[in-house]
């Protein structure tokens, strides 16, 4: 038997003892020693998702040691520290020959529609070790900071798409883990200054802690475009990334950005309310590039392991709280509060 985080139905969950899964012979059983959590999980909590048939186990940013390699497994060993990328292409689509493995039309994600990482241990299937998914770690990297590699691969990922460069100007709307995480990438890739708009005045506080991030905006108490355009000589900002469930952020976006500028639309919206207005004329006249983006072809997330071994980001400043797994509702709590960035779970304390 092995402790886990078990979704019945929105905001019925439960933290029980349930079977270990068996290791299947052409799969690895994982020992997971840290988990993300993810406001996607936190939505999933909450709200249910259509991919996720309870009762069932998610969570997706999974770091662990190899418990049990099976039979048929090559290239994998008992005792090998590794991180499980969670987004598994079928590796045989059109998509997945052109390396966009995230918009794979067979695409399966660990958490979702199989068993995740809310957990002590998963299992990681043929198809994520055919496909690469499963990547051994510098024993430089602790545990405590790989789960971030996920939402890292996004970050990187989407702005490589978009094309953040040096000399840019960025703007983020959204301080929360995914926002910040945008910021320290931009800078990281050669962005001359990075502002960051945040409504909450705890989670823009925190935010604070960022060296990457040059100007910082509560819009409940000053104007962001007027704030945008003193910083850019009026011009506007280079690259605008909305990184939150928000309509009116991403229709404010052609505002905040220059003509020939680039907006990356990386917050989902409610699935309720996902319909925005935006200004076509902006968009024509101002000859604005929108890009959509949420998630990192495969080779990211290897990547985005080096960007986090390299110290490339403040992967210390990034998570705030450890939390043992069964604390999985503080850990929530802290986040929707604004008191944390990012929560990792520990399934063994």
């Amino acid at each position: 038997m092995m402790d886990a985080v078990v979704f019945y139905g929105p905001n019925d969950y439960k933290f029980e003892q349930t079977e270990t899964p068996k290791c299947p012979v052409d799969g690895v059983l994982l020992k997971i020693m840290a988990v993300g959590l993810c406001g996607s999980d936190i939505r999933t909590f909450e709200f249910g998702h259509p991919k996720v048939k309870p009762p069932a186990i998610i969570g997706h940013e999974v770091v662990g040691i190899i418990e049990e390699v099976g039979a048929e497994v090559m290239g994998h060993s008992v005792g090998d520290r590794v991180a499980l990328n969670p987004i598994i292409p079928c590796g045989e689509c059109y998509y997945c020959k052109q390396n966009m493995g995230n918009q794979c039309k067979n695409l399966v994600v660990i958490g979702s529609q199989l068993a995740g990482g809310y957990a002590q241990y998963v299992v990681v299937p043929k198809v994520a070790i055919k496909n690469d998914c499963l990547h051994k770690i510098s024993d430089d990297l602790s545990f405590d900071y790989a789960p971030l590699a996920e939402t890292t691969a996004s970050a990187y990922s989407t702005q490589e798409y978009v094309n953040v460069k040096k000399g840019d100007v960025v703007v983020i709307i959204g301080a929360g883990p995914l926002g910040n995480l945008h910021a320290d990438i931009a800078k990281a890739r050669g962005a001359s200054k990075v502002i960051i708009s945040e409504m909450n005045e705890s989670r823009l506080e925190m935010a604070k802690r960022f060296k990457s991030i040059d100007v910082f905006v509560n819009p409940s108490k000053e104007d962001l475009k007027e704030v945008v355009l003193r910083e850019t000589n009026g011009y506007g900002a280079d690259v605008v990334i909305p990184a939150c469930p928000v309509g009116a952020a991403q229709e404010q976006s052609l505002d905040l950005v220059k003509s020939r500028g680039r907006v990356l639309l990386f917050g989902g919206l409610p699935k309720d309310n996902h319909h925005i207005r935006l200004d076509s004329n902006l968009i024509h006249y101002k000859e604005i590039a929108i890009f959509g983006g949420y998630a990192y072809n495969p080779d990211a997330f290897k990547i985005a392991l080096d960007i986090i071994t390299e110290n490339r980001i403040q992967s210390d400043q990034f998570v705030t709280h450890f939390l043992p797994l069964k604390d999985l509702s503080e850990g929530i709590r802290l986040i929707k509060s604004g008191e944390a960035i990012k929560v990792v779970l520990k399934p063994w304390q």
